[in-house]
């Protein structure tokens, strides 16, 4: 069931489309966290204009909506280009770090900058830094106001799209389960006793696409990204089938913390 956010953004979503098709040009959404995107598929078939996912790279994470009238497909290109920047947040000297900068350290010093998150997608590590995608309108910023990432000192230049270093990679597993109810994917996702998983997800610390989920019994479906605080997630990349004894095979892929 939809709750109040998830309709004010559904709404968002037609508002966006239906100036495309008034001002006859693209128009370009904040980036879209995992929830938001699996709520995408009952709004598409409703929209009068057409509708492109983009993060800045094949693969990406979070992405952006991208809404056009057909007959601008031929330039939808360059589009892309001019709706997402790269930014490439480059170390002036690690030698003395203590700690290397991580992700989130990367994160939090582009949100205290006064960024709000839907405005940032993707963050790739690099031996150097870090490239993270934003949003064009707010580049210019980040290149003038990070200047730090904790006792980092930075500088902050617009690189090329295909810059951004290649996707992590997670562990790919065959795991065999009765049904896919929650607790028995976190279960076996994670090398949970049946127990631990339904107590956790009870407990409010797992997330499926980005939404809390407090009931055991709730079905995921191939394409979820189940999340457990502290441990890391998996994602349900394919349905290999029945087994001989007749349960159900996914092949998932494992990040872990």
């Amino acid at each position: 069931m939809e709750s109040g956010e998830d309709k004010l953004f559904l709404a968002r979503v037609q508002e966006l489309a239906d100036r495309a098709e008034r001002g006859g040009y693209v128009v370009c959404s904040d980036f879209l966290d995992d929830h938001k995107q699996s709520l995408l598929s009952g709004a598409v078939g409703r929209l009068s204009v057409s509708m492109l996912r983009w993060g800045g790279y094949d693969g990406a994470e979070r992405i952006c909506l991208l809404f056009y009238p057909d007959y601008l497909s031929s330039s939808l290109e360059d589009e892309k280009q001019q709706a997402l920047c790269l930014l490439h947040i480059k170390l002036a000297d690690k030698r003395f770090l203590k700690r290397i900068p991580e992700h989130r350290d990367y994160l939090g010093a582009i949100l205290g900058t006064g960024i709000k998150r839907e405005k940032v997608g993707d963050i790739g590590i690099s031996e150097d830094g870090a490239y993270v995608f934003v949003l064009r309108e707010i580049a210019g910023y980040l290149v003038q106001e990070l200047t730090s990432v904790g006792p980092a000192v930075v500088t902050v230049e617009e690189a090329p799209h295909t810059d951004m270093p290649t996707r992590e990679k997670g562990k790919e597993m065959l795991i065999s389960l009765a049904s896919l109810r929650m607790d028995s994917v976190v279960a076996h996702g994670f090398h949970l006793g049946r127990g631990d998983a339904a107590k956790a997800i009870r407990a409010g610390i797992v997330l499926c696409n980005g939404a809390p989920v407090t009931d055991p019994d709730k079905l995921a479906h191939i394409g979820d990204k189940i999340t457990l605080r502290g441990k890391g997630r998996v994602i349900l990349r394919e349905d290999r089938g029945p087994s001989r004894s007749g349960r159900i095979q996914v092949l998932v892929e494992y990040f872990g913390k």
